[in-house]
């Protein structure tokens, strides 16, 4: 079940899967539901959406699985060896990124130690 939030016009301002104070249920095939997220893309689909945000997501995970590295919860080497070489790839790729956005601005910040900092030589 969706909940909507609405303003006084009785448009869909925000969803969340959580209800609120404010919020009212909704069902996920209602038409302002797809009203509220075609908003911006006119030719919205959940594929769609889905499709676009996939790279999104998929910087999260590699977020989170640094996250969880850092603070020991898991070991990177317990991860299987393909995702290991997917994930030092796309390390070093964003790295390559973030040392190039950092070039472009004149008061950057360092940006924090990632756990491949010891297994670059891996690569």
């Amino acid at each position: 079940m969706l909940y909507a939030t609405r303003n006084a016009e009785g448009k869909i301002t925000g969803i969340s899967d959580a209800p609120s104070d404010s919020s009212e249920a909704i069902d996920n095939r209602h038409s302002d539901v797809r009203e509220f997220f075609s908003r911006y893309n006119e030719d919205f689909t959940p594929d769609s959406f889905l499709d676009e945000s996939d790279s999104g997501i998929a910087r999260i995970l590699d977020d989170l699985v640094d996250l969880l590295v850092k603070k020991n919860l898991i070991m990177f080497t317990e991860l299987p060896s393909e995702a290991q070489k997917k994930l030092l790839s796309r390390r070093v790729v964003r790295s390559l990124m973030n040392s190039d956005a950092s070039d472009s601005k004149t008061d950057s910040v360092k940006a924090p130690a990632s756990f491949l900092s010891d297994d670059d030589s891996l690569l």
